[in-house]
């Protein structure tokens, strides 16, 4: 049996600094998020990023799914690496998502 991945979910949503009224990817700080993005997909903990268009409570929600070392990693780099979560146009929650199937995983590091 193979043994469940722990996969880092992080929930991000309009934070205190976004401008009303400017939809989220418009703000300045928002290529900062952009940022974060590539680094992750270059040092190769990214698996997944994008917006969530169903959302209750408006445009500028989206997920980011990180496959880091530990969760601490993962709030690390959520809270800290990106910096349109330091400044606040962003919020962030992360939460540890295991997964115990999938019908194609990405390699383990």
């Amino acid at each position: 049996m193979t043994r469940p991945r722990i996969w880092f979910v992080l929930q991000h949503r309009p934070g205190p600094a976004a401008a009303d009224g400017v939809r989220i990817m418009d703000q300045p700080l928002f290529t900062e998020h952009l940022a974060f993005l590539r680094r992750r997909a270059e040092d190769g903990t990214l698996i997944a990023a994008g917006p969530l268009e169903d959302t209750d409570t408006g445009e500028g929600e989206g997920i980011t799914v990180l496959a880091a070392a530990s969760l601490e990693e993962g709030r690390r780099l959520a809270e800290q690496d990106d910096a349109s979560v330091r400044s606040g146009l962003l919020a962030v929650t992360v939460r540890t998502w295991t997964v115990v199937m999938a019908p194609v995983l990405p390699p383990t590091g």
